[in-house]
């Protein structure tokens, strides 16, 4: 009995030597530990329409809070080294939408995904569709915890205006490219939306067969609306009713943001309820959970190779 209680009290020592050490690692590489209990987002009560520009004003009168990430390393693919470790973030309310405001440190403009070695910078707002009770599981839900995404990506961004069908394409991205016609092609070539019309089921797949992700017409802005309830699971929904913006600067400190130099700021808003029961709705005095993801395309995040937070609670007034 006595060498049996010893070796318990030896491993339980070795255990709590292991987590301080595991502890001073992470400190020492500057990797945030994802806080453990719920931190609350007040939101901030505005008047009229609620900004899609980060830098206006507006948002300065709002409160904020510094959102730790850390990497996804609970379910392939994983990426534990991501390089944003923090987001600040901000959320508003005009008694009609609700807006959330991003801002984060970021070194590189990452809007394509055109050639093979191009991944996008993106990030996403989460909330449980099920807003009572204990909240899912913050990595994308589970079953029967379905989880609200909105999803801002920066080549949705780019893509708003560019190109003769609102899309970088290839054309775009290889200016001096040279392919063989397509069947029955007119020798003088023909645009974007010619080819929808023409070829929409041999040379257009994705557009066919209603992806949102190869036909521009299907999405309502730069955010994607979408829901998830576990790994694997995420879904677009039918209904896209989350608008969003985003710029990249490269000079500078926004006013109020979260850093000096090159800096992501995005606004993501949508009205406070829906007729669509996959969505989560917003009430007066509500206390909602709401967790975060950031990716950076230069560091070949995507898909689940991220930074995430734990749930945190926004406060309606």
């Amino acid at each position: 009995m006595r060498v049996g209680h010893h070796q318990n009290k030896s491993f339980i020592i070795a255990a709590l030597t292991a987590v301080v050490v595991v502890g001073v690692l992470l400190t020492m590489g500057q990797v945030p530990l994802a806080v453990s209990q719920p931190v609350t987002i007040p939101v901030g009560s505005i008047s009229g329409p609620i900004p899609m520009d980060a830098a206006n004003p507006v948002w300065e009168t709002v409160p904020g809070i510094v959102v730790p990430l850390s990497g996804q390393t609970i379910t392939t693919p994983m990426h534990p080294n991501i390089s944003v470790k923090t987001v600040m973030v901000k959320m508003a309310t005009n008694g009609k939408e609700i807006g959330v405001w991003a801002n984060w440190g970021d070194q590189t403009l990452n809007n394509t995904t055109i050639g093979p070695q191009d991944f996008r910078d993106q990030v996403a707002v989460q909330f449980p569709v099920q807003t009572s009770g204990a909240p899912p599981f913050q990595c994308m839900g589970q079953s029967g915890g379905t989880v609200n995404i909105w999803r801002w990506n920066a080549e949705w961004q780019r893509d708003m205006g560019a190109g003769v069908a609102g899309m970088w394409d290839v054309d775009q991205q290889y200016p001096s490219i040279a392919w063989d016609f397509y069947y029955e092609e007119p020798a003088g070539g023909v645009t974007y939306p010619d080819r929808i019309g023409r070829s929409l089921g041999p040379f257009n797949p994705g557009i066919w067969s209603g992806n949102i992700m190869s036909d521009p017409d299907l999405r309502a802005s730069s955010v994607e609306d979408l829901n998830a309830n576990g790994f694997s699971t995420l879904t677009t929904q039918a209904s896209q009713d989350v608008m969003g913006n985003g710029l990249w600067e490269p000079y500078g400190a926004l006013k109020g943001g979260c850093c000096s130099g090159p800096t992501w700021r995005v606004v993501m808003k949508r009205a406070l309820t829906t007729n669509d029961a996959n969505d989560v709705q917003f009430g007066a005095g509500a206390s909602i959970p709401v967790a975060f993801a950031v990716w950076d395309g230069q560091n070949v995040e995507r898909n689940g190779m991220k930074g995430i937070s734990t749930w945190f609670t926004a406060k309606m007034p």
